[in-house]
């Protein structure tokens, strides 16, 4: 699969946290920079994993879950119940 339109709000939204001054011609270089280098799949995150155990739902957890840990490029939802928004993305 490929990645769609809220996959690469979250891969820019994560830029735009690392370098907040920057022009956006220096954004579209860090962007290329950063994900060049990044280590897959090691999880995009744009905030902390939140497990709410009262309301009971599934959030996205490599550690616990054998198919969460299949996944090849973690993009993961910054609100609760967060899960990767990129789970079709294929090798």
């Amino acid at each position: 699969g490929y990645l769609g339109g809220i996959n690469w709000a979250i891969l820019v939204a994560r830029v735009c946290q690392l370098y907040p001054t920057s022009t956006p011609s220096k954004l579209l270089f860090w962007f290329f920079v950063f994900y060049r280098q990044w280590k897959w799949p090691h999880p995009i995150l744009l905030a902390p994993l939140r497990r709410r155990s009262e309301l009971g739902l599934k959030v996205w957890d490599p550690r616990s879950d054998p198919r969460d840990r299949a996944h090849v490029m973690p993009v993961i939802t910054p609100v609760y119940p967060s899960m990767n928004s990129a789970y079709n993305v294929s090798p």
